[in-house]
């Protein structure tokens, strides 16, 4: 609980209507299903929570908390479990006031913005100037900051605009003792188009790949890029979700890819990559789409024999979407498609013969949408086995994620889903390529209760074995990275020393993160 005299100074800083120790407002940020790892969603309760509506208050607050020892966390949309306070007695640094798009720079293609515009947001803006955001896969509704700065960065169209860990420009960044920088060409007063210089460049330290989760303070404001457009500047749209109606341009198309096995799956994926074509590419197996879209149904037919060959028969299946700028790019982006699947043995489904295919084009894919509903899937769901590396590493955890996950659903812990339920996709071409591989699981469950435990578990065997395979999303936090340091350069030593030299009394919420150390 916090003093009121320490109260009193944040009130100062933020003013009396903005911030609250009111138990029931505490209560709405204590409460998180998606990647919580404890039978129960209630998770700590906050001391306080503060809505800061500039960088200079967001300073203010982090200068009281160091004067009294007070840990602190930001939040921003609040979309999963790292955004929950770790500890108790903490106060929650609730952005939501600062909501600005500040700057969309057409001739150098990226937007200024603050930690609570979300995707959607941007994406609307930037399509009125002909250009579009990278959407995580978390969905549309999450902040294009924390994506850039703080937490993954990959969604639907990595092949196309990259991994928002790398499409992260000028950031400025109110550092756990309070000082303020900014990190790139802002740093030298040169702008915001560049986040390696002129000016200092840290961006490895503060965030490498999966970032701190709000570990190594608050950011306030990042410039990211943007991308060519070649749609419209509104699409006129009647309708909600999947009963959208809308006209989807001509030079937008989708097809499903499917291939008859892992190799030629492989062989395609790199000759896509390397014909630098694309604006989809994602590996959505049906037996994701059904677990998450349709779990009643998923439930009543997992055990069927019937089911499970139809899934196992189009497991190697992949949306690729093209937006082409001219009738002229448009066919020759389809013709290198047809050739490649003529080469890999695959099927092509053009999906703009399909009904609903507008609802799904511009609803589910291009805005992310589709994704957004698997957070929102029946019990709760968790990922693991995420992989970072190219497509020849990354793909074959396919099959080692289905035989390590079919032993946990034989024994009850976790929901029978198919066991493939693989998402993944290439980014900038070849450059490098994610797969993640999703566990669903009922917290009302005894046998279910604790997923944590299974991902440990997990861990545990993928080192063991030496199979190589990525830490995963659910891997945050000390006791996941000290299992893997000693496999990988002892990579966690010097996490804690960054975290020690930024952050030496550990008052960022470190749970996501490490804790400060040597």
């Amino acid at each position: 609980m916090l003093d009121d005299a320490v109260y009193r100074e944040f009130e100062e800083v933020v003013g009396p209507d903005n911030i609250s120790r009111e138990p029931a407002i505490l209560d709405g940020y204590t409460y998180q299903i998606v990647f919580n790892p404890t039978p129960s969603p209630w998770l700590n309760r906050p001391a306080a929570v503060a809505l800061p509506c500039s960088t200079e208050e967001v300073q203010g607050i982090v200068k009281v908390c160091n004067r009294h020892h007070v840990r602190f966390k930001a939040h921003s949309t609040g979309w999963g479990v790292f955004n929950a306070p770790g500890y108790e007695d903490m106060i929650i640094l609730d952005l939501r006031r600062m909501n600005r798009i500040l700057q969309i720079d057409e001739n150098n293609m990226f937007a200024l913005v603050e930690p609570y515009i979300t995707c959607n947001q941007l994406q609307a803006e930037a399509m009125k100037k002909g250009l579009n955001c990278h959407i995580i896969g978390a969905g549309p509704n999450t902040s294009v900051l924390a994506s850039c700065t703080s937490v993954g960065g990959v969604g639907w169209t990595g092949i196309s605009m990259g991994y928002n860990c790398r499409n992260v420009l000028g950031v400025e960044w109110v550092l756990p003792t309070g000082e303020v920088v900014r990190l790139g060409s802002p740093g030298s007063g040169d702008g915001w188009f560049s986040g390696d210089g002129p000016g200092p460049s840290l961006r490895g330290i503060m965030r490498g790949l999966f970032g701190a989760m709000g570990g190594l303070g608050v950011f306030t404001r990042v410039a990211v890029k943007l991308f060519n457009w070649p749609g419209p500047k509104r699409i006129d749209a009647r309708g909600l979700m999947f009963d959208i109606k809308a006209e989807v341009p001509e030079n937008i198309k989708l097809y499903i890819l499917l291939f008859p096995d892992m190799q030629r799956f492989l062989d395609a994926t790199y000759d896509l990559g390397d014909a630098e074509i694309g604006w989809i590419h994602s590996r959505n197996p049906a037996g994701m789409l059904f677990t998450f879209l349709f779990p009643g149904l998923m439930r009543e037919t997992a055990g069927r024999p019937a089911m499970r060959s139809a899934m196992e028969s189009i497991k190697h299946m992949v949306s690729f979407g093209i937006a082409a700028s001219s009738p002229g790019e448009l066919a020759y982006q389809e013709k290198v498609v047809r050739e490649v699947i003529a080469r890999n043995d695959g099927v092509l489904i053009d999906m703009g013969k399909l009904p609903q295919f507008e609802s799904f084009m511009l609803f589910g894919l291009m805005r992310s949408t589709l994704s957004a509903f698997v957070f929102r899937a029946g019990g709760n769901f968790a990922s693991s086995l995420v992989g970072e590396e190219t497509t020849d590493s990354g793909a074959p955890q396919v099959d080692l994620g289905v035989r390590i996950k079919q032993e946990y659903i034989d024994k009850g812990a976790l929901i029978d889903d198919m066991a493939d339920t693989v998402w993944g996709s290439i980014y900038e071409n070849n450059l490098f390529a994610h797969y993640e591989s999703l566990m669903t699981f009922d917290s009302r469950d005894p046998r279910q209760q604790e997923w944590i435990k299974v991902d440990e578990e997990v861990v545990d065997e993928l080192i063991d074995r030496k199979w190589g395979i990525g830490i995963g999303l659910s891997g945050a936090g000390t006791v996941v990275h000290k299992k893997f340091g000693p496999h990988m350069c002892n990579y966690d030593k010097w996490q804690r020393r960054i975290k020690k030299a930024l952050d030496p009394e550990g008052l960022s919420d470190p749970i996501g993160y490490t804790e400060p150390g040597d």
